[in-house]
């Protein structure tokens, strides 16, 4: 099987809901609201986490990749050292010298009634808090204001003081429902919020040299934040997120997805019976150690994800700088989805789930800062895309194709334009010719 062939289709940018999507889709007697904005690929719901979501969709308004991320990132904070284990036993995987832990940090962006961002929040912490109630009771916090605050949350002990241990366990799990507050903190003149955030991502100790001398060893911090899109933009300023500390979070568009006026939650039998299996993967997940990706996931990352990914060398603007981190989190995600799957080694599928979920999360960071209707998550797509509408009437021939992306193989640039031709509005035809027919691509807008 070639490679590439296992890439996801690209994530809706317009809210269409796909026939016969279980999530997105028009069911027999489910009511749903209307998407304003893009549409996951369902390859994102995969193994133990994805049934976990179907299981719990029926209960709630939330949206299912809200609750998705939501639990991504929820078991990937319980993933770290605790007080009977060490930094190295917990998963982590390698990318170039750099160390990457399981922490997943979500952004989730919706509007303030309309984006159901507490209820996802909420129907996963129902779970993990059924799964691991100590974690939930000691570790799952709000409120953060400064760098300083942030590592004491997780400081070490002090030697010279008697009886101070300081916190054994580093494992946090952040949730800010209102975000922009948060941000506005980040601004502030002499704050050392954004740089310690910048650390506590790349899994660094953390510290600050004062008076104080806080310090904190190996702490394992994940966070989900809330915002809605005009607070999102009115905060979001250039200079903001060519600071780095933007494109550490994962930004995905929430919205309403169901209609119920008299659900009463999840059953606690189907709660305690999803947590049954939670409880054990996590057991045997937090002594993993280093995570690899097994032979057919190593060849599809290196010659299909990773070059779709990478986009071209000369990438700017907002877009790119808020999803600077594409390829490492793509790669984290495929940690978490493999490690609840009960897997040491990333396999084809988690890879997969993984790319379409970064797809998506670039398709909602385009949505909500409006940069363009036809973004599609991937940069190369994009650029095909466009170049195809640039074209006119007359279309964009192979050998064009070629030019655009002679950097490309053969196998890449097909894929492109077969994940094109798949895009509503696009498509080709052929031109006749001297000798023989020459196949152009076309786009015509879709009727309204």
């Amino acid at each position: 099987m070639n490679a590439t062939s296992t890439l996801p289709a690209q994530a809706p940018a317009d809210g269409r809901k796909a026939a016969g999507d279980p999530f997105y889709g028009d069911l027999p007697g489910v009511e749903r609201p209307t998407r304003p904005g893009p549409v996951p690929d369902m390859a994102v719901f995969q193994g133990m986490v994805g049934h976990t979501v179907r299981a719990l969709d029926p209960t709630t308004e939330a949206d299912p990749v809200g609750v998705l991320v939501n639990l991504l990132s929820g078991a990937g904070a319980m993933l770290g050292p605790t007080s009977t284990g060490s930094a190295d036993c917990c998963p982590h995987l390698r990318i170039g010298n750099d160390r990457h832990p399981a922490l997943i940090w979500g952004l989730t962006i919706g509007a303030t009634a309309a984006g159901r961002k507490g209820a996802a929040t909420n129907t996963a912490k129902l779970l993990l808090s059924a799964a691991a109630p100590g974690f939930a009771k000691d570790c799952c916090l709000s409120g953060l204001s400064s760098g300083e605050g942030l590592i004491e949350a997780v400081r070490d002990g002090d030697p010279s003081k008697k009886d101070d241990p300081g916190h054994v366990d580093k494992r946090r799990w952040i949730v800010e429902s209102e975000y922009g507050i948060t941000m506005a903190r980040a601004r502030r003149e002499g704050s050392s919020l954004g740089g310690v955030l910048r650390q506590a991502w790349n899994g660094e100790d953390l510290g600050v040299m004062n008076r104080e001398a806080l310090k904190a060893t190996a702490p394992h911090i994940a966070i989900i934040g809330h915002i809605s899109p005009r607070e999102l933009r009115a905060k979001m300023q250039d200079s903001e997120m060519a600071g780095g500390t933007y494109n550490r979070y994962l930004p995905v568009f929430v919205h309403r997805n169901l209609i119920l006026a008299e659900s009463r939650g999840a059953d606690p039998q189907l709660v305690d019976s999803l947590a049954a299996t939670w409880r054990a993967a996590l057991a045997d997940a937090r002594q993993a150690g280093e995570i690899t990706l097994d032979d057919t996931a190593r060849t599809l990352w290196r010659d299909g994800i990773y070059p779709a990914l990478c986009g071209d060398e000369d990438g700017d603007g907002p877009l790119a700088e808020f999803t600077a981190r594409a390829a490492p989190y793509t790669l984290r995600l495929a940690m978490v989805y493999a490690l609840l799957d009960r897997r040491r080694h990333i396999a084809e599928e988690h890879l997969t789930a993984a790319h379409a979920l970064v797809a998506y999360s670039r398709a909602s960071a385009a949505h909500v800062l409006g940069l363009s209707e036809h973004t599609t998550g991937d940069p190369k797509l994009d650029k095909l895309a466009a170049a195809v509408r640039a074209a006119g009437p007359r279309g964009l021939t192979g050998d064009e194709v070629y030019r655009l992306f002679k950097k490309a193989t053969k196998d890449e640039r097909d894929r492109l334009v077969a994940a094109l031709l798949q895009i509503e509005g696009y498509g080709s035809a052929q031109i006749p010719g001297a000798g023989r027919h020459a196949t152009v691509l076309l786009y015509a807008p879709p009727a309204d």
